[in-house]
């Protein structure tokens, strides 16, 4: 049997070439094997070329997947930045709400909810459902992303959530009591700069640590000053390190105090309403220089002011 291969292989083959009419005829002897060297060549030729060729087109389209793939991972990224700085404007918001429900529930005379209360919201705890704890477990970047956007949403939404029923509950108290609304502190006694604030501080005689019973306000002479809520003048006159000074009785265990005053409109006993002026800035008594020393005074207890001062300038005086 492999001899008759061989002999098949090695059996030429004859090719007669005519050489046209003067020409003669030429005879070619060709063996078969060298035939199929040639067709498996050529076949083998045109394999490689097909392989080659839909090996170009798959590189070019994992390459135009790849582009679009990175066209939409920048968008993403943009599309993520861009949830991250409205999250950030929301958490900024929240925490302006929280001052003013802090200084509402204040003069509603409500109870002013610890800070864990305020930071948990309404809602229970942080969602932890069977897909973000599957997100978790996926160290893949975007997951972790996506989880904390998720967390953070809802953190905000619950927060959103408090702060809405917080508002809607003092807002209703205030509604039925015109008259403690009308007598509580809420606006600034003046214009001007604050220039020392409530609490300890270093008192700039003694040059030791001393307790502010108020908030110092700066501003030129003369600068009007108002009474931040209706009331009673109770008490005119001058106090050791006060200088002229006016109380004004607001009823409900609640008095507003205002020293180094440098002129007086009003008289004891006078009734007065909230914004009417009262008196102008000065620099009488013991001082640095002019302005308004403002207290309120709280079951005879002096208070941070700037709860019951209600301001969308976050009380910037």
């Amino acid at each position: 049997m492999f001899k008759r291969v061989i002999s098949w292989l090695f059996k030429r083959i004859n090719f007669l070439i005519d050489g046209g009419p003067r020409g003669k005829v030429t005879r070619l002897a060709i063996p078969r094997w060298g035939l199929l060297s040639v067709a498996v060549a050529f076949s083998l030729l045109i394999g490689f070329a097909g392989l080659f060729i839909t090996s170009r087109a798959t590189e070019q389209i994992d390459y135009d997947k790849l582009t679009r793939l990175e066209e939409n991972n920048k968008l993403l990224e943009i599309q993520y930045q861009q949830l991250n700085e409205q999250i950030d404007s929301l958490k900024t918001l929240l925490v302006l709400l929280g001052k003013h429900d802090l200084q509402l529930r204040v003069q509603a005379n409500m109870r002013v909810l610890p800070e864990d209360v305020r930071e948990l919201g309404v809602g229970g705890e942080k969602k932890k459902d069977r897909e973000l704890l599957a997100l978790e477990q996926i160290k893949s970047k975007q997951y972790q992303d996506v989880t904390e956007i998720s967390n953070t949403v809802d953190e905000l939404l619950r927060k959103a959530k408090y702060q809405k029923e917080s508002f809607a509950n003092i807002g209703e108290k205030l509604k039925k009591n015109k008259n403690l609304r009308d007598h509580t502190p809420s606006i600034r006694p003046c214009n001007g700069w604050q220039c020392s604030g409530f609490g300890y501080r270093i008192d700039p005689f003694t040059k030791r640590p001393r307790m502010h019973n108020g908030v110092d306000i700066s501003n030129a002479p003369g600068t009007p000053i108002v009474a931040t809520a209706d009331g009673v003048i109770s008490y005119i006159g001058a106090r050791s390190g006060y200088g002229l000074c006016i109380k004004l009785d607001h009823g409900n265990e609640i008095e507003t105090f205002y020293a180094h005053v440098g002129g007086i409109y009003v008289k004891p006993g006078e009734e007065v309403l909230r914004g009417q002026v009262i008196a102008v800035m000065g620099a009488t008594g013991r001082t640095t220089g002019t302005h308004l020393h403002y207290e309120v005074r709280v079951g005879g207890k002096a208070v941070n002011p700037l709860n019951y001062i209600i301001d969308e300038s976050e009380f910037s005086f």
